[in-house]
């Protein structure tokens, strides 16, 4: 079973990455992804396990609940960022952080409800591709490569 406190590390670590993070924030802004998924997608993938597209699907579904507060609350921080001073700033993206946690722990919660398959296709490239055409071009930069998975000392358990 999936844990949301160690998706959450890997998320920091690997977001944390200037590609990694370039990437996240042109798959969500240039092709409406979601990030919180597509790191989730990257860490099971890293794990040696995929999903049927189905799961997908209820993966996808399991984000209503707070998909459209995120958006609101992005859109807003991000338009009053000029009329705010940097703490004010500084709070008001750790509120947001705190939203991706509480999404982050539905995405676990209908994660652990799927079968999770060995010998699958990449579900976070099906992901990139589903979004556009061009969202695939991102897969290479979101995913976990094989270097980064051997000099890894995380013991994320999934």
């Amino acid at each position: 079973m999936a844990n949301p406190a160690d998706l959450w590390q890997f998320c920091l670590h690997h977001y944390g990455k200037p590609e990694v993070k370039q990437a996240c924030l042109r798959l969500q802004d240039e092709h409406q992804g979601n990030v919180n998924l597509a790191l989730l997608l990257a860490w099971i993938e890293q794990h040696g396990y995929g999903l049927a597209p189905e799961s997908l699907t209820q993966l996808k579904h399991a984000l209503s609940r707070s998909e459209h507060l995120l958006i609101a609350y992005r859109h807003l921080r991000r338009d009053i960022k000029p009329r705010v001073g940097s703490g004010q700033y500084k709070k008001m993206l750790n509120f947001e952080l705190s939203l991706e946690k509480f999404q982050q722990q539905d995405l676990v919660d209908a994660l652990n409800r799927q079968t999770w398959l060995t010998d699958s296709a990449s579900p976070l490239a099906y992901y990139c591709r589903q979004l556009s055409p061009s969202a695939r071009n991102l897969y290479t930069s979101l995913k976990v490569t094989p270097a980064e998975e051997q000099g890894s000392n995380h013991d994320d358990t999934v």
